[in-house]
């Protein structure tokens, strides 16, 4: 066995006989040190070719190149994992129907008037779980009591996807996120349970979206998402028929419940390290000053963000950062690693990328993407995922409870599970 005690990351994969020891150790990296990692790639080795395995783009700039060509760095390593569970989706194709129409009108359909609403809606939910979830003895578990339930009551208020109950919703939610965006080594029983996942929708949404356009054509004041989408009114020749609105109701829960828990969390997490910043956080949260705090928040998850990485499949030859001493050429069939995480503290873009400054440029912050498929819902994350943070932090929970129940745990997951804290 490799001693990953090395001098250095590179020193210890160099050093690895076999390409499955050296993927293993890689994948080790990026799940405990990513960004010690990703500091050693940038400045030794910033495109790492891996023997039979991905290929890793550490830069801020090869990063952005990679996401922007998305004829050539293509999402097709999703839709094995997407179309048996949602069926044919906008996040799995580039450029078709489903990205210049699906998302279209998705984005038609969450509209940027709606942003105070939806962060007023947002805060009396998350004040509402916190009372709720609080114990008597001043602790506040924050996955299980917050940053999971407060994004799936959104997704029935505002989005209109209410499901059968919380467990299910929680369920569902899970199993797609897994295997669609995590189950790099494509584990059979994650993909099972994300089919299962997709299933079990699919028949809720079969009885519930034709309930609900009855409901709508009733009672022209109901307005959310969904009920927006089942008024539409297109001709056969769009296509966006009912087949499209399941799954683009489907995919409303898909993207929005695990990623924004964990952003959340890890970003709370990040200022409990910090007790200066959490000051600070605490200050704009009591005062209700958004600016402030959520210029804090997203300061704060670049430093653990939500995913190391986002995945791409080459289908061309390509050589990447042409014209610079790092240019590599790439074969067809080389999946990619495009890390955000790494890109966020590439010095060469963003200044002084060690030092916790809030405020900066939002283009230097890649949390909800880059390019054709940047997050649906960003305008809503940038909304939802600061608000609850700030309700729990404006609610006085700002210190790690004792041992180990105060540190953020995944509990062997890609999820973080549990992290408690106390006033």
């Amino acid at each position: 066995m490799v001693d990953v005690a090395a001098s250095s990351f590179l020193d210890a994969y160099d050093a690895a006989q076999q390409p499955q020891q050296k993927l293993g150790l890689l994948y080790q990296w990026i799940a405990t040190k990513p960004l010690a990692l990703f500091k050693e790639l940038r400045t030794r080795r910033p495109i790492l070719v891996t023997p039979g395995g991905p290929t890793l783009l550490a830069m801020f700039a090869d990063v952005e190149e990679a996401l922007t060509r998305n004829l050539q760095f293509t999402v097709k390593p999703y839709a094995p994992k997407m179309d048996p569970a949602v069926g044919p989706f906008m996040l799995a194709r580039d450029g078709t129907v489903y990205n210049q129409r699906d998302k279209s009108i998705m984005r038609a359909l969450i509209q940027q008037a709606d942003l105070p609403s939806v962060r007023q809606t947002v805060a009396k939910i998350g004040a509402k779980l916190i009372a709720q979830g609080a114990s008597p003895d001043g602790r506040l578990e924050l996955v299980s009591q917050v940053t999971r339930p407060g994004p799936i009551a959104l997704t029935g208020q505002y989005f209109g996807f209410p499901g059968p109950d919380l467990t299910a919703m929680l369920r569902w939610s899970y199993a797609t996120q897994n295997d669609m965006f995590h189950n790099l080594t494509d584990d059979p029983k994650v993909h099972a349970a994300n089919i299962a996942a997709g299933a079990e929708m699919r028949s809720y949404l079969e009885d519930f979206l034709p309930r609900r356009a009855k409901q709508v054509k009733a009672d022209p004041k109901l307005d959310d998402v969904v009920s927006r989408m089942l008024r539409l009114q297109t001709p056969p020749q769009i296509g966006f028929d009912q087949g499209r609105i399941l799954s683009n109701t489907m995919g409303l829960l898909v993207g929005g419940i695990e990623t924004t828990s964990a952003a959340i969390v890890q970003a709370i997490d990040q200022l409990l390290d910090r007790p200066d910043q959490m000051v600070a956080a605490k200050r704009a949260a009591q005062a209700n000053d958004d600016a402030t705090f959520d210029a804090i928040f997203w300061e704060a998850l670049r430093f653990n963000p939500m995913a190391p990485f986002v995945v791409r499949l080459l289908v061309e030859p390509y050589t990447i950062a042409a014209g610079t001493p790092r240019q590599t050429t790439l074969a067809a069939g080389t999946v990619v690693f495009a890390s955000v995480a790494s890109a966020m503290h590439d010095g060469t873009v963003v200044p002084d990328p060690e030092t916790f400054k809030p405020g900066r440029p939002a283009y230097h912050y890649l949390h909800l993407g880059f390019g054709e498929h940047r997050c649906l819902g960003d305008q809503v994350s940038l909304m939802q995922a600061p608000e609850l943070a700030k309700q729990i932090i404006k609610a006085g929970f700002c210190k790690r409870a004792a041992g180990a129940a105060g540190r953020l745990d995944f509990k062997g997951g890609p999820f973080p599970e549990s992290l408690v804290l106390t006033k």
